[in-house]
This record gives C-alpha cells, structure tokens and sequence, in this order.
C-alpha cells in the first residue's frame, strides 16, 4: 500500500506577515519576518506535510520590505486554523 500524502492546513494566505524562528525554517540562519506573496500548498506533499514552502518579501527590524525569499517553513510554527 503506498500512503498518501498529507497536504497541511494553514491559515496563512497572501499579504499576512508571519514571524519565524531559526529552528522553523530552512535556507538561512536568524529570526525571520515574511510577508507572504504565495503559499505552495502543492510541494509540501514532499513533506509528510509538516513543511510548507513559502515564498514572500523579508521585512527588517525596521518594518522596510526588503528581499524577496522563498523559504521552507515549519506548519506546526505558523497560525493555527480556528475550528
């Protein structure tokens, strides 16, 4: 039997800012604050769904856009849908 892949339920949606830390993200080092351009739902099937790639623009301590970034997030570290 081969098991099917679980797509995570996030609340997180285009034009929301999340705050990640070091440990519940990849490809960088350091708190991140993101502001969401686009959740890619369909490649955290790769996952077991306990990661989503999010791709969206870094914001500084400042508050000032600044790069853009695609990341691997943690769902267990983002907003939790409401029942």
């Amino acid at each position: 039997m081969i098991p099917t892949p679980l797509t995570p339920e996030v609340t997180v949606a285009p034009g929301d800012a999340v705050h990640l830390r070091e440990q519940d993200y990849q490809h960088s080092c350091g708190p991140l604050w993101l502001r969401i351009i686009h959740v890619r739902l369909d490649l955290s099937t790769w996952y077991d769904g306990q990661w989503v790639w999010l791709e969206g623009i870094e914001i500084n301590a400042h508050s000032q856009a600044g790069c853009f970034r695609q990341v691997l997030a943690r769902v267990a570290a983002l907003p939790r849908p409401e029942a």
